[in-house]
């Protein structure tokens, strides 16, 4: 009788801690509606044309709403980089509408380096609905016409490593956001999967656009286990060296680059050892 008596407990408190459970899921109806930018930031090309940025309205039952915006002049200028092509700095949604876009039209500057511009569209009211967290979003028009365009992209390259290994890989050349002097490589090593973007090293364009002069010694913003960055180090083909520079000629109006015969690059991690040492002298193929 005791035992069934407490089996018959067990099962009661059991109901009645369902019934007050401290940590049960919030609820969201239309008081928590609102309207948002779904990303924070977005890019075109300054030849783009139009540009679609979109607004969310996240509702339940389907609110109907009215958002108002406002455009913020960074270094691009609204009328003279850009229009609102929508031209009524509002959207209006009408019931169970979840997504509009504001319409904003590019203005290029064909054959003119300006640098990259921003501007920033931003909200002024979200209407009957509440105003979400990422309310603005930043645009960056993106400047076709950079001094060092021709040797910005893709590169296929090819050469042997220090082990007598073939390496066949994509080099990346990226310009600088303010020195049109310098470009930034990515995966000047030949290890793609190596530490993503956190192993771009720079390298010095000089004016007639004939070389990329790229100093070693230069360390990765990537840290390794132990703490240590990568160091970017030249291979002549005995010994790696950590003072001087690569030199890479730009040959064919940017469509090759033919790299130093003296100077390979070397991937060398302090405490760790060696991620890759390729013999230089190789040459690099515009891809894109």
């Amino acid at each position: 009788m005791k035992k069934i008596f407490y089996l018959i407990s067990i099962v009661v408190l059991g109901f009645l801690a369902a019934s007050c459970n401290i940590n049960e899921f919030p609820t969201f109806d239309d008081n928590d509606a609102f309207a948002a930018f779904p990303t924070t930031s977005m890019k075109i090309a300054e030849d783009g044309g139009t540009l679609n940025i979109p607004v969310h309205v996240t509702s339940l039952k389907g609110i109907a709403t009215t958002v108002t915006y406002e455009f913020v002049n960074g270094s691009a200028t609204q009328g003279v980089d850009f229009e609102d092509a929508s031209g009524t700095g509002s959207l209006s949604f009408g019931a169970g509408e979840s997504q509009k876009n504001i319409v904003v039209k590019i203005l290029p500057h064909a054959g003119v380096f300006t640098g990259d511009r921003t501007f920033t569209v931003k909200f002024k009211s979200a209407g009957d609905v509440n105003m979400g967290a990422n309310n603005t979003c930043t645009v960056t028009i993106n400047d076709l016409d950079h001094p060092l365009s021709a040797i910005l992209g893709n590169y296929s390259c090819k050469t042997m490593d220090a082990w007598g290994g073939d390496n066949e890989w994509t080099m990346t050349f990226m310009k600088d956001a303010s020195d049109v002097s310098k470009v930034w490589i990515y995966n000047i090593f030949a290890l793609d999967n190596w530490a993503d973007m956190d192993t771009i090293f720079y390298g010095i364009v000089d004016e007639d656009m004939t070389t990329i002069t790229i100093p070693l010694g230069q360390e990765s913003e990537y840290k390794y286990s132990n703490g240590k960055p990568i160091t970017l180090l030249g291979f002549d083909g005995e010994e790696g060296w950590d003072e001087g520079s690569m030199v890479v000629s730009i040959k064919d109006g940017g469509k090759t680059l033919v790299w130093d015969p003296g100077f390979g690059p070397w991937a060398w991690i302090e405490g760790a050892g060696n991620l890759n040492i390729l013999y230089g002298g190789f040459t690099c193929t515009k891809i894109d």
